[in-house]
């Protein structure tokens, strides 16, 4: 079994269980994948540096350092934060600062990051994404993609021009039309999703979504097994079959 990275952190605070796991995959030679968990207030952040573009690493630190810090000065200022605004506000943070640190740099106009963000209470789920890092929902057996991908492959799909199954494995599929870092002014997607007993959460990078298809990430995420042991099953798969990426998950569910 390949080996995989150390686990970030994993909790049950407050009835929510969550596990964050990264790993450098068999082929690239240094992470670029950044991640953040707090279960004590159900905040899930995960960011994936642009590959072939410099600096990734730092492009997605500096996504969660700024997603994180608006969130923390929301959560101090107000009792009922408007969660929806907090993350996109925080975003568009974390944009300026990642297009700043690229002009002060070789980096200029190259540094980038995919981001996804969740936010958790009993029963509701906030959420911000751009770029391919993937949020699924796994809901009585049913697996279902809240996040839609900002890639030139997936506007084919939507167009009608490729179907699901030729995107899979497009040439292009990699390739973004929208992420932190790209242009001076940035458009995240926003949702607000219901939460069920039983459900399960999962954020990804697509160093697992290129690996791993969504049938075998259904029957990872279904097992009768702690958060940690889940979020480890996931990386073992998407380096079992190639790991050309850094691969990057979170795993979270409230227990009953």
């Amino acid at each position: 079994m390949p080996d995989v990275g150390k686990i970030q952190k994993e909790t049950s605070i407050s009835m929510l269980e969550c596990a964050a796991l990264t790993d450098i995959g068999l082929v690239r030679s240094r992470n670029e994948d950044s991640l953040w968990v707090d279960a004590e207030r159900g905040w899930l952040l995960l960011a994936d540096g642009m590959g072939g573009h410099s600096s990734g690493d730092l492009a997605s630190a500096l996504a969660i350092n700024y997603v994180l810090d608006r969130l923390l000065v929301t959560a101090e200022k107000n009792k009922t934060p408007d969660h929806a605004k907090a993350l996109v506000d925080s975003v568009i943070d974390a944009n300026a600062a990642i297009r700043g640190a690229g002009k002060q740099t070789a980096a200029v106009h190259s540094m980038g990051a995919t981001f996804v963000g969740a936010l958790l209470s009993p029963g509701r789920m906030t959420y911000v994404h751009i770029g391919d890092s993937r949020l699924y929902l796994l809901r009585e057996s049913v697996l279902m993609q809240l996040s839609h991908d900002h890639t030139l492959v997936q506007e084919f799909v939507d167009a009608g021009h490729l179907t699901t199954e030729t995107a899979q494995n497009h040439p292009y599929r990699g390739l973004l039309t929208r992420g932190l870092g790209v242009h001076d002014e940035v458009e995240p997607d926003t949702g607000i999703c219901a939460l069920h007993p039983g459900d399960r959460l999962l954020l990804c990078t697509d160093g697992l979504t290129d690996m791993v298809d969504e049938h075998e990430i259904t029957r990872l995420l279904e097992m009768p097994a702690r958060a940690g042991e889940v979020a480890k099953s996931l990386i073992e798969a998407a380096n079992s079959a190639g790991g050309r990426d850094n691969v990057s998950v979170i795993v979270a569910w409230f227990n009953e």
